[in-house]
């Protein structure tokens, strides 16, 4: 039997997630969501890549209430705009998005959790 693996088709962490989550970070990749849950923010998944498919932007919705909200936390680089136009694009007529902008050339490790605390506000 052979058994394949598409990462389109799942969500890094979402099976951790119990919803309805009310707000969710959504990243790129692995890294920033082990960041993320060490610096106290537990409700984080990514799309492992710089692309989110109909597949993933539907897990993200089963999430998230639609009173809920989707902060978006790419890569500071081209990769991450494309990411985050691709997840407003497939995501957004479902759920309230705020997009996180980091500088350029820096991924959200770089920051530490008082960044996060401030600008992650409802």
């Amino acid at each position: 039997m052979l058994y394949e693996f598409h990462k389109s088709e799942l969500v890094y962490n979402w099976h951790r997630l119990k919803g309805p989550i009310e707000e969710l970070i959504v990243v790129e990749g692995f890294p920033s969501v082990w960041w993320m849950t060490q610096l106290g923010f537990p409700n984080v998944v990514a799309t492992m890549g710089s692309a989110c498919s109909e597949a993933q932007a539907k897990l993200i919705t089963i999430l998230v209430p639609e009173s809920g909200r989707v902060w978006l936390l790419p890569d500071g680089d081209d990769a991450g705009k494309r990411f985050a136009l691709e997840v407003f694009e497939r995501v957004g007529a479902e759920r309230f998005l705020k997009w996180l902008k980091l500088e350029d050339k820096k991924q959200p490790t770089d920051y530490p959790a008082a960044f996060y605390r401030e600008r992650l506000k409802r």
